[in-house]
């Protein structure tokens, strides 16, 4: 998860790609990553961290231009379907998500 305001989504993502570099030109098969459990498929992993976050981007980016103009209207559609227990911790991931739309000049 990307909290904003300490986590950047645009480092994220660079640090997802130079994981995606080192996995298919430099042979890294595995992840020690700072909390979690190892990844043993490193390419595997980050593949699906990046396809998930930009599945996330689109679902967000979709839901302002519907007329979602709240991180918290934001959550209430794109959430929708997740434990409202969770959805603070949704609203800080979208938060970095709507700055990083906005940094882009996606919104």
């Amino acid at each position: 998860m990307v909290a904003h305001p300490d986590g950047v989504l645009g480092d994220y993502l660079d640090s997802l790609r130079r994981l995606r570099t080192l996995a298919t030109e430099h042979g890294v098969r595995t992840v020690l990553p700072g909390h979690g459990p190892v990844l043993a498929d490193a390419l595997g992993s980050v593949e699906y961290y990046l396809a998930h976050r930009a599945a996330r981007l689109a679902q967000v980016e979709t839901a302002v231009e519907a007329g979602c103009r709240t991180a918290e209207a934001v959550v209430a559609r794109v959430y929708a379907d997740v434990d409202r227990a969770l959805w603070p911790a949704a609203e800080l991931s979208v938060r970095a998500q709507l700055q990083y739309l906005e940094d882009h000049g996606l919104i």
